[in-house]
């Protein structure tokens, strides 16, 4: 299976405004989406306007379509999660909490993960895909 973890920034463009990210992601057969994504996304939405309950449908069109899988987390990336926090933070490169649980995601399953964001560089192993916007 070619697929890849895809990092919350990345999503929101792809889904708004498409550009040179769908280029990104269309090289893969799957695109994973953790919990962490999920909840970050849906942080964002006001549902008490229009448009927020817009963008709430376009997003759970997107979940529902056939090559995008939810991730939810389980004891592997909870195991992954605590591992990559101890390394990070005695290494003195902590990142966000949400992109550790992302990073988990990609790491347990051997998949790269997209995104903007450099940070994600300090995870040991991690195979990372810079997107461009």
């Amino acid at each position: 299976m070619n697929a890849a973890v895809v990092d919350t920034n990345v999503l929101i463009t792809f889904l708004e405004k498409g550009n040179k990210v769908c280029e990104l992601l269309s090289r893969f057969d799957r695109l994973l989406v953790p919990a962490a994504v999920d909840a970050e996304f849906r942080a964002e939405i006001d549902l008490d306007t229009d448009s927020g309950r817009r963008r709430s449908q376009v997003w759970d069109d997107f979940l529902a379509d056939a090559s995008v899988e939810f991730l939810s987390v389980g004891r592997e990336e909870s195991l992954k999660y605590a591992l990559l926090y101890r390394v990070l933070k005695a290494n003195g490169t902590p990142i966000p909490i949400n992109d550790i649980w992302i990073a988990s995601s990609a790491l347990v399953r051997n998949v790269p993960v997209c995104t903007f964001d450099p940070h994600f560089r300090r995870v040991p192993l991690l195979q990372v895909l810079f997107a461009e916007a």
